[in-house]
């Protein structure tokens, strides 16, 4: 065997050891966003179960995570920094799958509160793990492409849970889609941990203290306008996902099967096609001018808020499930180019805690205030508007999608070859 063919049978072996991680990157990925949404697809039974208020669902739905997810990640990035990410990962994804199991058994409010709490706990090592594994596995030319691929499982995990949970929920009750979602991902927490292989770190963790990294991180300008443009922006995301079902069975009186079957199926493929077309896209851009990573999601996210608001205001069906997958594409474009610039300005030994610090800031912003907001003002607005109220708050929401765009121009402003 010669030198070539010994070549080939090496790069084929690395292609396929990528494929098979990207594969369970995926995979992690729609696990994560499954059990996080899942909570959004049955909140209508869980609100008839319990007698519970909109407000008291968007707690549920949002700042029952935001309250531990974010602050979690940040010990837990700092962590993976230092120690064997698959492991904290694997070990991670376990530990929200069964909490997530665990809601099936509440009793009420509080209980399932707590059982959320569980999930945000598990769920806060996902990014930093995840984002640092991919970032020391993919070259950097390619690395908005293979976020891409990530992003794509988030978009995956809300069909998940809006067509599975949605028909289980709609035909066994709501406790059995808890289980159907969660349970699954034990399975994969196994497969992560005996068959996949740390990689090599690109730099060798350095002696910083948690303090210094994440004072550095956010004295770069690029970095902390562009966490301040997807957190702003998080707040529609989630948003969204938390009540966009909700809306189509109480304002157009679907049923909670058909609801989460449309919207779970069109916009996972809207979604699916927007993290690809966004990675893709920014990777092209990118090479011409580095600012692209600001620029294109400025773009996106402002034409995402004038498609997305009117699909709540209308009254013909159609028209508003076609707005919501049209602005589901729109929203899903902003993202990988955003993990590719918080990346490319980190130090190759802060990448875990750079993607924490970012986590931290969209959970606390986006999911700590987005549905909870939609919630309130929703209750607000109900003794006057009926069930139309709940359609009013989310085309409002789109409103942070203009201050998302500002900020992300902002942040193309200050990338320069050096990132700072």
């Amino acid at each position: 065997m010669d030198k070539v063919e010994q070549g080939n049978m090496v790069s084929s072996a690395k292609g396929r050891k990528l494929v098979w991680f990207m594969f369970l990157m995926f995979l992690v990925s729609t696990l994560n966003m499954a059990d996080r949404q899942i909570i959004g697809i049955v909140a209508e039974p869980i609100k008839r179960e319990f007698g519970i208020s909109d407000t008291l669902l968007g707690l549920l739905g949002g700042t029952a995570f935001a309250l531990v997810y974010p602050p979690l990640g940040l010990p837990i990035a700092r962590l993976a920094d230092r120690f064997n990410r698959r492991n904290i990962l694997s070990f991670c994804l376990g530990f929200w799958s069964l909490a997530t199991a665990a809601c099936s058994l509440a009793t009420g409010f509080w209980w399932l509160l707590l059982a959320r709490i569980g999930v945000a706990g598990g769920e806060a090592g996902y990014a930093p793990c995840s984002h640092s594994l991919i970032a020391d596995s993919v070259d950097e030319k390619r690395r908005a492409t293979a976020f891409a691929i990530l992003v794509t499982g988030i978009s995956a995990g809300g069909f998940l849970a809006s067509a599975l949970g949605g028909y289980v929920a709609q035909h066994y009750g709501w406790r059995y889609a808890f289980l159907a979602i969660g349970l699954p991902g034990l399975l994969v927490a196994l497969l992560l941990r005996f068959t996949l292989q740390e990689p090599e770190r690109v730099a060798a963790p350095t002696g910083a203290t948690a303090w210094h990294v994440y004072r550095r991180l956010l004295r770069n300008r690029a970095f902390s306008w562009c966490v301040s443009g997807s957190a702003l922006h998080l707040v529609v995301t989630y948003g969204l996902g938390a009540w966009a079902v909700v809306w189509f069975v109480r304002g157009h009186d679907m049923s909670l099967a058909a609801a989460g079957l449309a919207l779970g199926a069109l916009g996972a493929i809207a979604g699916a096609l927007g993290s690809v077309c966004g990675g893709l896209v920014g990777d092209r851009l990118a090479l011409i001018d580095r600012r692209w990573l600001g620029w294109w999601p400025a773009i996106t996210v402002l034409v995402a808020a004038l498609v997305g608001a009117p699909a709540f205001l209308t009254r013909d069906v159609n028209f508003a499930i076609a707005g919501v997958t049209l602005a589901v594409f729109l929203n899903a474009l902003y993202q990988p180019s955003t993990y590719a610039l918080v990346q490319s300005v980190a130090a190759p030994s802060e990448r875990a805690s750079a993607a924490a610090l970012m986590i931290f800031f969209q959970n606390l912003v986006g999911l700590g205030f987005g549905p909870v907001a939609i919630g309130i003002a929703s209750d607000l607005m109900t003794p006057g508007l009926g069930k139309n109220a709940l359609g009013l708050a989310l085309a409002a929401v789109f409103l942070f999608n203009i201050g998302a765009s500002i900020a992300y121009l902002q942040s193309a402003r200050f990338l320069n070859d050096k990132g700072e």
